[in-house]
């Protein structure tokens, strides 16, 4: 498996945008969490985030079939 650049277009976004929604929900809605483990969730909901769905944007050349057969 290649690490494929052109992924991270996709994975950044995601990652930060769920690092933005993780912060605001624990703000508004947990206020008894500890700022450290605040910190500890949102980058951790955002590493998730990164690592599933690098994995689940397909590329080109992924798939054994669409590389040839040379």
């Amino acid at each position: 498996m290649q690490f494929h650049k052109s992924r991270l277009k996709f994975v950044l976004p995601l990652s930060l945008g769920v690092a933005i929604a993780a912060n605001i929900m624990l703000v508004n809605n947990y206020q008894e969490v500890p700022d450290q483990n605040r910190i500890y969730i949102v980058i951790g909901a955002a590493l998730l985030t990164a690592v599933i769905s690098y994995f689940l944007f397909p590329q080109d050349g992924d798939h054994p079939e669409d590389r040839d057969s040379k």
